[in-house]
């Protein structure tokens, strides 16, 4: 598989997966808040001596769209329209995709481990994460 194909497998699955509406998951974080949100981190926020400034260390869970799916689909993205081997069509595409993945973070795909639990989403993203794998060889 070429470069240009990985990009155009890319770009065809992520204009689907736009109209459909990108992937969530709850994503576990951590914060210093005043009000309680999740569940509180009592030995932390001691250890941390926070408790004495009125404010907890809470862990809760956020539905959000910054998912390891979607970090991986943006990642293989980014690298692909860095490529010089990609028809300028498909770079064209996958720029003008990229909007909608402005709340996603980014990730190296360097160290990535690609045992990825797709999940219910796994017909959907499998042929896009295997395009990301595959320039992610090739060029990285």
């Amino acid at each position: 598989m070429t470069l240009d194909e990985c990009a155009k497998i890319l770009a065809d699955g992520l204009t689907l997966q736009v109209k459909r509406g990108l992937v969530k998951d709850y994503v576990q974080g951590t914060d210093v808040e005043s009000a309680i949100r999740g569940r509180m981190d009592v030995s932390g926020s001691l250890r941390d001596r926070t408790i004495y400034k009125r404010r907890m260390i809470c862990i809760f869970e956020e539905y959000t769209e910054n998912c390891p799916l979607n970090r991986i689909v943006k990642a293989g993205s980014k690298l692909l329209i860095s490529c010089p081997d990609i028809s300028e069509e498909n770079r064209k595409r996958l720029q003008d995709l990229m909007i909608f993945f402005s709340g996603v973070d980014d990730i190296s795909l360097r160290r990535m481990n690609w045992r990825i639990n797709y999940g219910k989403n796994g017909p959907a993203y499998k042929p896009m994460v295997e395009a990301c794998k595959v320039a992610a060889n090739e060029l990285l």
